[in-house]
């Protein structure tokens, strides 16, 4: 047993006092066993970016880190990383089914348009600026006003969606946009509008 000891001590390191190559060996170690944990956590887990999908990459991050660095013992990281990956799958699976407890951890879409026109209110509690908004609309629509947008909703994970009208008119002629003939692309049916 004690041989075990001293070769984990001389290829880990103990302490803040570690060679290059030990830190390097607890990055790899760290790395595998945070893949692992992520592994553990599911898919959808921390594809969401809410609020409590940040404060859990942030702490797992900060906890982590600290094993790399040999300011924490392996054992007291990955413990502490396993509950909060244990905590963010639990609130996953509790949001999942109770929409409640979904909107109290999640928050809430908010819609920044009324009748048309920019609901300053919305966009103020927001805390959204004139400048982001119409910064988003360039990059989502390529466009510089909110003609032909029916809905834009600051989205639970802080990203701007625009929604276009249904019976948008086509731009050059005034008339409903046309489909054109449908074609395929790798195997699967697509129509394209006029214009793309």
């Amino acid at each position: 047993m004690d041989s075990l000891n001293g070769f984990m001590h001389a290829v880990l390191g103990e302490g803040d006092q570690l060679a290059w190559w030990q830190g390097a060996v607890r990055a790899v170690i760290v790395f595998i066993a945070t893949w692992l944990l992520l592994r553990v956590a599911c898919r959808r887990s921390f594809a969401q970016k809410t609020a409590f999908d940040l404060c859990v990459v942030l702490l797992l991050g900060a906890v982590l880190s600290r094993a790399v660095v040999g300011a924490t013992s392996f054992p007291t990281a990955f413990a502490a990383a396993l509950v909060l990956v244990l905590m963010h799958r639990g609130v996953a699976w509790l949001s999942s089914r109770y929409p409640t407890f979904d909107r109290f951890t999640g928050g809430q879409a908010i819609d920044l348009l009324k009748d048309g026109n920019v609901d300053h209110a919305r966009v103020a509690q927001a805390m959204v600026s004139e400048e982001d908004l119409k910064a988003n609309l360039r990059s989502s629509l390529q466009a510089e006003t909110l003609e032909g947008i029916s809905r834009v909703v600051l989205e639970r994970n802080g990203v701007l969606t625009f929604v276009r009208e249904k019976n948008k008119r086509g731009p050059e002629t005034g008339h409903p946009a046309k489909a054109h003939a449908p074609g395929k692309i790798n195997g699967a049916s697509v129509t394209r509008l006029p214009g793309r």
